[in-house]
């Protein structure tokens, strides 16, 4: 199966960073996981999506399959019409990749009826919010952000494969109590303080903190501010950590549910991730602990901590569900149903 592929817009990275990608066919971020499966289901030619609007008729005619990445050039939010005629000049069948982090944001029905399917990060396993025809939902294929602690590449598929740990963070001794460290800005800043002045207020051995970007400094006690953290140093406080926090970021489910399911760190996680569909299904109680406001999150962190049998068993659950949930061969598997359904 060949399939063109209108990969993201990323110009506005610098050319060394960029050229380093393409010669190691380097992928991650929020595309990462997806575009790792898509290779491994067909043939993929790579264009930008000014390439592909450039491509002459007889050349697009040749892909049994075109996925476009929302976030490539083509105009859906801002200019609708443009868009929609965009995709006339394509006769093979057409998807379409949202790598957004919000579930919420999806195109109106208008645009999605050329698509044969809609390959969308964490979207709600409601298709009913969305407000499309029951023809459009049907094409919703859930997939989702890439795992930072692990390097993927569409050019070496053998390092997409999820690999067991040396030793896993239920094994460590639990040197700290509580774990979080993230960026706040605007979108992001009144969860991330309120749960972290609640753990720093609490007593127990916390490490970490938060980053504030532009704008919002002056918001942030300087007690709760911290330092960026290399990777090793990263890695190190999460695993010894017997609390870990999920804080919801742009989007609900972060890079931190993925780095702490693949690390085998107990999980406890804002609710937003409840009502999403992921493609393999966390289970709230067996693979993480999710908390209904700041007392909540409070009483679930003391009552974990007083009974590790516990907490050590959803930490285990959670490494199983990763294995299940980040499995490119098996996305692949969907990827290539998905586009040769009728």
């Amino acid at each position: 199966m060949r399939v063109l592929y209108i990969i993201r817009d990323r110009s506005s990275r610098n050319v060394r960073k960029r050229l380093h990608r393409w010669s190691v066919g380097f992928l991650d971020g929020q595309d990462g996981f997806f575009e790792a499966s898509l290779h491994q289901a067909a043939r993929v030619t790579r264009r930008s999506y000014a390439e592909a609007m450039a491509m002459p008729a007889a050349q697009r005619d040749a892909f049994d399959a075109v996925v476009i990445n929302a976030k490539s050039g083509w105009p859906w939010a801002r200019d609708p019409a443009a868009a929609r005629a965009a995709l006339d000049g394509f006769r093979a069948p057409l998807a379409l990749f949202l790598g957004q982090a919000q579930p919420d944001r999806m195109p109106p029905d208008r645009l999605l009826d050329p698509f044969r399917a809609v390959f969308k990060r964490e979207p709600f396993a409601d298709t009913d919010r969305y407000g499309l025809t029951p023809s459009n939902a049907a094409k919703i294929v859930p997939t989702h952000l890439s795992n930072p602690l692990v390097s993927m590449s569409y050019r070496f598929p053998g390092r997409n494969r999820t690999r067991p740990l040396a030793r896993y963070a239920w094994e460590e001794p639990g040197t700290h109590d509580v774990f979080f460290i993230g960026t706040v800005n605007h979108d992001r800043l009144d969860e991330r303080l309120n749960a972290w002045a609640a753990v720093a207020q609490s007593g127990l051995d916390r490490i970490g903190g938060l980053l504030p970007l532009a704008g919002v400094a002056e918001a942030v006690p300087p007690e709760l501010v911290t330092a960026p953290l290399p990777k090793p140093a990263y890695l190190e406080a999460m695993m010894q950590s017997r609390i870990n926090l999920a804080l919801e970021g742009i989007g609900p489910f972060t890079f931190r549910h993925l780095e702490q399911f693949w690390a085998g760190a107990f999980t406890l996680s804002t609710p937003n991730i409840r009502p999403l569909r992921l493609r393999a299904p966390l289970v709230e109680g067996q693979d993480y602990v999710a908390f209904d406001g700041t007392d909540d999150m409070m009483d679930k962190i003391r009552w974990y901590l007083d009974h590790p049998e516990e907490r050590i068993a959803i930490a285990r659950n959670g490494r199983a569900a990763y294995e299940r949930l980040y499995d490119t061969a098996a996305h692949a598997g969907e990827i290539r149903a998905a586009l040769q359904a009728p």
